[in-house]
């Protein structure tokens, strides 16, 4: 399958972690932008866990991200998923999965978690994350 959807100009992103670190600066007095949105999403998810799939493709990484920043959110992956929809950063990653989650939001149900990556493929990609479905208590 050809990952051809869904995907960011990397200046554009790298533009937008520039302005969001530089207003967390002016507005919150701190510059870990990374820290701060793995905290945003963090809360979030433990209000409802299957909102990850808000994340859509970017999730695998973006779940990466967060276990690295110590969260735990388990085991499962998808490699194939996860290499194709990532930043060249996590902070970056984190941008890439916050910009796809606004656009997910404008125009799918909540929940969807079917999503086209292949223009050339009638086939959809459904995002499950067991992890995230039925999180242990």
């Amino acid at each position: 399958m050809a990952y051809t959807e869904y995907k960011f100009d990397k200046d554009a992103i790298k533009a937008l972690v520039s302005e969001r670190a530089a207003a967390l600066r002016a507005n919150r007095g701190f510059s870990n932008l990374l820290a701060f949105g793995l905290g945003v999403v963090a809360e979030r998810l433990g209000k409802d866990p299957r909102r990850y799939r808000d994340y859509g493709p970017y999730w695998w990484a973006l779940k990466d991200a967060m276990i690295a920043g110590g969260y735990n959110l388990g085991s499962q992956t998808d490699p194939l998923v996860k290499k194709a929809y990532r930043g060249d950063s996590e902070v970056e990653t984190l941008i890439m999965a916050d910009e796809f989650r606004t656009a997910y939001l404008k125009a799918n149900m909540i929940y969807t978690n079917q999503f086209l990556l292949d223009a050339a493929s009638p086939d959809f990609w459904v995002l499950y994350d067991a992890d995230m479905e039925f999180p242990a208590a």
